[in-house]
């Protein structure tokens, strides 16, 4: 008999009642680790296998996730979850398929003037801003050795070209605004993937001992191997060093988070110094620097044309939605809750608000692009 995947275990488990709110949290996590076409027709086919489930609507949908969360958020941490059949596929494939199918704020037009981010920002040169968008497609030579192009898919490739140092400790930097998201191949071949509201700064080209970056905000580094010179990333307080492996460092919380998907990284604050392994992030801010197993597949989401958020507070969830969709809104108004949501970042904006409603039974509106919780 064909063995069932981890991920079938679960959902069986789960649909007959015998799943715990610690089983229900790897469930999910799960999710983002298995083939899309797989799920839908895994989910359909529980669905249809239940004589009693009555056709979808979307009503219907709707109303039982809500109630769904509700259920989940009462549950003690090791009890058994009780939760019907129909109500419980329901939730799984409303996770799954991002609630974009949904309609609740009067279809897909966008009243608010809010749209998804885009590949867009500004090169910075001696202090002078040069937008770089969809449509740049040109090329210049900032060092002898160096060549620079943009591209209209939004990148800009460095180049060195020959063994010639003139110039190359030039600096530039690359800034991507609210809804910005944009590719950055340096002078040795790393690549950077720059998120919104992000900031690197770095040279036009790398000689000499060590290859020396700075990061504001988030980014991920495939960086290229060269065991003769080491890559340096600093950000806030901390150094994370790397001779050749991909990470993604994220500043834009109280502690700076450096998470490794292959190789290793040393981090470096203040005083302390500590080396990651593939699937850990290290936190570091106060207490140091603390070490703990990443959610690798939430992490690089945002690289991977997603939001997935595993059991995150609404507060983390609405500053990253906020970076994408350019919007503002009061932290200190938003209540304690945590949502599992996996989202397209093309999802219009209204079908982001019905899935915040959807999710936390919570109905959002928006002024002048400032979100507010309706009275």
């Amino acid at each position: 008999m064909e063995q069932k995947s981890a991920f079938e275990k679960l959902f069986s488990n789960y649909l007959n009642n015998q799943v715990t709110a610690n089983d229900l949290n790897s469930l999910f996590k799960s999710i983002n680790e298995v083939n899309e076409e797989n799920l839908r027709n895994h989910i359909t086919n529980e669905l249809l296998s239940d004589e009693k489930t009555e056709p979808a609507n979307t009503a219907h949908l709707k109303s039982l996730f809500a109630k769904i969360e509700v259920q989940i958020d009462e549950q003690p941490k090791t009890k058994v979850i009780k939760i019907a059949t129909w109500y419980k596929a329901a939730a799984a494939a409303a996770v799954i398929f991002g609630l974009s199918y949904l309609a609740l704020y009067d279809g897909s037009s966008n009243k608010y003037d809010i749209v998804p981010g885009s590949n867009k920002a500004v090169l910075i040169i001696n202090n002078e801003k040069t937008p770089l968008d969809n449509k740049s497609n040109a090329s210049f030579s900032p060092a002898a050795a160096v060549s620079v192009t943009t591209a209209a898919d939004g990148t800009i490739t460095y180049k060195q070209t020959s063994n010639d140092t003139t110039g190359l400790s030039t600096l530039h930097a690359i800034s991507t605004p609210a809804g910005g998201f944009y590719k950055i191949t340096l002078g040795d071949g790393t690549q950077v993937y720059l998120n919104s509201k992000s900031t690197l700064e770095f040279p036009v080209g790398f000689y000499g001992t060590q290859r020396h970056v700075k990061l504001n905000g988030e980014a991920y580094f495939k960086v290229a191997k060269n065991k003769q010179m080491p890559f340096i990333v600093s950000v806030n307080e901390t150094d994370v060093q790397v001779l050749g492996t991909s990470f993604i460092i994220n500043s834009f919380g109280k502690q700076t988070k450096t998470t490794l998907f292959e190789g290793s990284v040393q981090l470096k604050y203040l005083s302390n110094r500590k080396i990651l392994a593939p699937g850990q992030e290290g936190l570091s801010g106060r207490n140091g620097i603390l070490i703990n197993q990443a959610d690798t597949a939430a992490t690089i989401a945002w690289n991977n044309g997603l939001f997935v958020f595993n059991d995150q507070p609404l507060t983390e969830v609405l500053h990253e939605l906020s970076r994408w969709y350019d919007f503002t809104f009061d932290e200190n108004s938003i209540p304690d809750k945590r949502l599992y949501v996996r989202l397209n970042r093309n999802t219009a904006f209204n079908d982001v608000l019905q899935m915040l409603y959807t999710t936390t039974g919570l109905k959002f509106k928006v002024e002048e692009r400032r979100l507010s919780i309706e009275n």
